[in-house]
């Protein structure tokens, strides 16, 4: 027990308030859901046993049609049919996408069902498939989308908001055989991108065509030419206005029909398009108030390369304001993901999760379960982050050569 309490204490801002404390065991709830949902919520059972053999479904993933070949006298075998001699199911016996004809479909809550042991807790959709199930799927679509999604806007936007704020639009210079070298990658990376080729195709083709580049430009290091100053701040600040000026609706609704993968992956791209801007400022301004530091101008006087000290001197201190901004971003992902959800778009149709959920209730408003519960899942993962990263921003800032970040 007190390994658990220290453990729970480690939880930043555990100690804040009991808000803090309910956020966080909200959302460990919803990533134990997310990870373990599998063994939590399936048709198939842990373990059976049919003429005196032992079988373990959900482990050795054997389906309905093997075990009828094997056991001919007992075919069609059927997980919620079939008379074992003795099994063990799922808490929930029902998978995301099995569909139950027996309860049928808006089989409600408080509904008189066939089987109290394969009953729907919280009724069924349309289509008859248990929202138990489906909410429990739900808190893996949310946090795999909206974790995997911020954390990859923050691995653009934190780089590209460094390296605008430090090196500006004068300080990073190169030859013109580079800059050369540059546009031809960008081009030829477009074109390779637009060709009706296979995915692995062109990643393998762009990949060659790096190579190709960099051993051009090993080769020609020494080549003398003059030297230009690229205008880095001025380039990414003009791609971050572009991304931001245009409808996030239509930059995912772009990505969509050029991306040739769909699922999932698209989904969380597009939120990554739209969110990294975001990261990328935070991290700039931090950057810019930092460099100007005496500590950042001694270590340039000890001629300290410039990747260094970004590293080690500017962003673990610039990081804080950008971690703010994460927590925060990431309640709005998932509440993009459950909006395109809910709108039809993204995830494949068969995918049930808190937005799918909802969109179902559009067309049968009797059905008040398909709204309350995926309703109030969206909800208090909201408000639990929104809880934590308000707890964030209370914490004292950093003082750092005399100056706070």
């Amino acid at each position: 027990m007190r390994k658990m309490k220290s453990i729970f204490h480690r939880l930043p801002y555990w100690n804040d308030s009991n808000a803090v404390r309910w956020s966080w065991i909200f959302l460990m709830i919803v990533a134990f859901f997310a990870i373990a949902g599998p063994f939590v919520a399936n048709e198939k059972p842990y373990y059976i046993k049919l003429d005196e053999k032992k079988y373990y479904p959900l482990f050795q993933n054997i389906s309905e049609a093997q075990l009828s070949q094997l056991h001919p006298d007992h075919s069609p075998v059927r997980w919620r049919e079939t008379q074992f001699q003795s099994a063990i199911y799922a808490p929930i016996p029902f998978s995301h996408y099995s569909i139950d004809l027996k309860a049928g479909a808006h089989a409600g809550p408080f509904d008189a069902q066939p089987s109290i042991r394969f009953r729907h807790w919280l009724g069924t959709d349309p289509l008859g498939r248990d929202v138990t199930a489906g909410m429990i799927r739900g808190c893996r679509v949310s946090l795999l989308i909206g974790l995997g999604a911020m954390l990859l806007a923050l691995l653009i936007g934190v780089p590209l908001g460094s390296i605008a704020a430090y090196w500006g639009n004068k300080k990073w210079r190169l030859s013109w055989l580079h800059v050369l070298l540059a546009g031809i990658l960008v081009i030829a990376g477009l074109y390779t991108f637009f060709i009706p080729i296979s995915i692995g195709t062109k990643l393998f083709a762009l990949a060659l065509i790096i190579v190709c580049l960099v051993v051009l430009a090993i080769l020609f290091k020494k080549f003398k030419s003059k030297r230009i100053a690229i205008p880095l701040d001025q380039l990414i600040m003009g791609l971050i206005s572009i991304v931001d000026s245009f409808p996030a609706l239509f930059i995912i609704l772009m990505l969509l029909f050029v991306i040739p993968v769909k699922g999932w992956f698209i989904v969380l791209l597009a939120i990554a398009v739209i969110r990294w801007p975001v990261m990328a400022r935070y991290m700039r301004a931090e950057v810019y108030k930092m460099k100007e530091s005496n500590y950042i101008k001694a270590a340039q006087v000890l001629n300290l390369r410039d990747l260094y000290i970004l590293r080690h001197h500017i962003i673990p201190f610039a990081f804080r304001p950008v971690m703010i901004s994460f927590v925060f971003g990431v309640s709005s992902a998932i509440l993009a993901e459950s909006s395109l959800s809910f709108l039809g778009i993204g995830l494949p149709a068969e995918e049930l999760n808190w937005g799918r959920l909802l969109a179902q209730a559009r067309n049968h408003f009797d059905s008040w379960w398909l709204v309350l519960f995926p309703g109030m899942a969206i909800f208090f993962t909201l408000i639990a982050l929104y809880t934590i990263g308000n707890a964030m921003q209370k914490e004292p800032s950093v003082i750092v050569d005399g100056q706070k970040f």
